[in-house]
């Protein structure tokens, strides 16, 4: 695992890289105590201890970005590590070897998607908020609620992650995103496809904690009174994290095939030239 010291990055943004790294520890460090705790009230993995081993063992998908062709560029400034993108079969990602890298900790790479579950949990607590001023209203009427709900945290944690430099969606769309032509440009269709796979996994959630409804993948596993209906549990999370993640990453790699070059305005620690 290194960093590459010596790309022209601005101190301000150098600064910001390395809060970045220390708030995805941070983060991940609380995220594991309250799972941890939750697991131990219950007796059982629950829901959220599931999805964050989950969304943990999706990051193996994040070279699938650049799938069809260059989509994503990671900070050259923060803690990475070589692609697997060049080993998978069919892969189309950059040419140039030294931006085939992997984000170890910070906003972005393996640190970002085992973070996910805080995008649902902040998606949830927005539901949540209305439905306990609207106790009446039905499942049905929550959904545009939650996929409201959930466009507001992907929007507020990807304008996070691309204006403190953590990544950037080079390859995107141009015509199809927002300040299309410069490199803190944000692909639409990226937005909408995070939105839906993230209220999956939120309007599930607010379900379970508001009407006790057992989520489908764990249905046949309760009550858990074996390690193996744990495991299973387990299993479950993983599997639906990863299904999920696929599709997000799906849309995207489709994207690419249309995409245009990276901006010529992209900066020296996203793009060494």
């Amino acid at each position: 695992m290194t960093f590459n010291p010596d790309v022209d990055i601005p101190r301000v943004r150098a600064a910001l890289a390395w809060m970045g790294a220390a708030l995805d520890i941070t983060l991940l460090v609380v995220i594991t105590v309250v799972v941890v705790r939750g697991c131990r009230r219950a007796g059982l993995i629950t829901f959220d201890a599931a999805l964050f081993a989950g969304y943990t063992l999706s990051a193996w998908q994040d070279p699938l970005y650049d799938y069809s062709g260059p989509f994503a560029l990671h900070s050259q400034y923060a803690l990475h590590l070589p692609s697997w993108g060049p080993y998978i079969p069919g892969w189309q990602g950059h040419s140039d070897s030294h931006l085939n890298i992997e984000t170890a900790i910070g906003l972005a790479g393996v640190g970002g998607f085992a973070a996910m579950i805080a995008c649902v949990w902040t998606q949830w607590w927005l539901i949540d908020q209305v439905a306990r001023r609207r106790p009446r209203w039905r499942r049905a009427r929550m959904l545009p609620l939650g996929l409201l709900a959930g466009l507001v945290t992907v929007c507020f944690f990807e304008a996070l992650a691309i204006s403190t430099g953590a990544y950037a969606w080079a390859g995107a769309v141009r015509s199809l995103s927002l300040w299309g032509g410069h490199w803190y440009q944000y692909p639409l269709y990226e937005c909408f496809a995070w939105t839906v796979f993230l209220t999956v996994a939120a309007m599930t959630r607010h379900n379970w904690r508001a009407h006790a409804t057992i989520p489908h993948m764990f249905r046949g596993t309760e009550p858990a009174v074996s390690r193996g209906d744990n495991w299973t549990r387990l299993l479950a999370g993983v599997g639906f994290a990863n299904v999920a993640t696929l599709g997000y990453m799906a849309v995207n790699a489709t994207a690419t095939l249309f995409a245009n070059p990276a901006p010529a305005d992209t900066p020296d620690f996203l793009w060494p030239r």
